[in-house]
């Protein structure tokens, strides 16, 4: 069902057409005063509606073949979607459009900016995906993919939503219950619409890094241990795992907890410890000192947790299971306090959203 035909020469996309237009122009072309020419194949064509609703184009009876192919209703929705989404937001949509030797679900076209939307509904191998990714590269031009199913080196290990990488943008979509096309982004869903509002409206781009942002409310727990050396019990402290990146994404969304083992070190967050030691609650709690400390293993100073006692180094290392396990203890002390963070970061490849541009970096 092509969307976009010649109609005495003018280039005419159907759904840009009233019911009142489409009707009148029907009546030209079967009375032979319009003449509909089909650009995939150069072919004379005509009207028709689906049972939809769906105004588009069909191939005329003709011994040329034509290498085009039905298109499932979710495709036809898909690229509707995007066309709407390009009018929102003042950028000219080309549906069905080819040159060279590709062609594009629906060619956005603003000034000297052209990006080529593929709805890829059926299956396509990685190495396809590439070959037709060049091709557009070639013609500098912009491709951004929608796959149902995409190849699986392009799939998170255990996210629903698809890796994020420049040299091939794309998107897992999907219908949803109510027959909506939608797409995930990250660990959020949203209608396939927004998506490429936001993507010609740059509110999207690929950070490698995921920056915290700079106020919110961060909870501090406080949890108990052991000396490996002295053999006393006294607390130490950790951070929940709920603070917020500057694209509200999770800080630390790739599921690797404390890839950053360096968070409860925070300056901001070690002057909020030290200021509830000095309160009622806090006054009961045996804490060592943070402080730089000569590691044999490392030959090396470094910042680090230390006994309450004898001043015994505690290593990162063998705190992790001591913090995750106090993430769920309910016996530990949290408190929650209003922080402004220094601009702290961690690798994490990700698709950043921002109203005003503030991206991650």
């Amino acid at each position: 069902m092509p969307l976009r035909a010649f109609v005495n020469e003018i280039e005419t996309i159907s759904i840009d057409l009233d019911n009142e237009r489409w009707s009148d122009l029907k009546k030209l072309v079967k009375s032979h005063s319009s003449v509909v020419r089909l650009p995939c194949c150069n072919q004379n064509g005509y009207l028709r509606t689906s049972s939809t609703g769906l105004k588009h184009f069909v191939h005329s009876n003709s011994r040329h073949n034509c290498d085009w192919k039905p298109e499932s209703a979710e495709h036809l929705k898909s690229k509707i979607e995007i066309i709407e989404a390009c009018k929102e937001s003042g950028w000219k949509a080309i549906p069905e459009f080819s040159e060279n030797n590709w062609r594009a679900d629906v060619l956005a076209i603003r000034g000297k900016t052209r990006i080529a939307f593929e709805v890829q509904w059926s299956r396509q191998t990685l190495e396809e995906t590439k070959f037709r990714q060049e091709r557009y590269r070639n013609s500098s031009v912009r491709g951004c993919w929608l796959f149902r199913t995409a190849p699986k080196e392009m799939r998170k290990f255990v996210e629903p939503d698809l890796k994020a990488d420049n040299e091939i943008p794309a998107f897992k979509i999907f219908i949803d219950e109510n027959s909506n096309i939608q797409a995930q982004m990250n660990s959020e869903q949203l209608s396939l619409r927004s998506l490429v509002n936001n993507l010609l409206n740059r509110k999207l781009k690929i950070c490698k890094k995921i920056r915290v942002k700079t106020k919110q409310e961060v909870e501090i727990i406080f949890f108990e241990t052991v000396c490996w050396k002295c053999e006393k019990p006294q607390h130490l402290w950790t951070v929940e795992q709920n603070l917020i990146a500057a694209c509200d994404l999770p800080y630390l969304a790739n599921g690797n907890l404390w890839n950053c083992t360096e968070l409860d070190k925070n300056p901001a967050i070690h002057k909020a410890v030290l200021e509830i030691l000095k309160t009622n609650a806090g006054s009961s709690l045996s804490i060592g000192t943070l402080k730089h400390r000569f590691q044999k293993k490392n030959n090396k100073s470094i910042l680090s947790h230390g006994c309450f006692f004898c001043d015994s180094i505690f290593s990162d290392y063998y705190l992790k299971s001591e913090k995750i396990h106090s993430y769920y203890d309910t016996r530990n002390i949290r408190k929650k306090v209003d922080l402004e963070m220094n601009d702290l970061r961690v690798d994490f490849e990700h698709w950043c959203f921002s109203e005003n541009g503030d991206f991650c970096e």
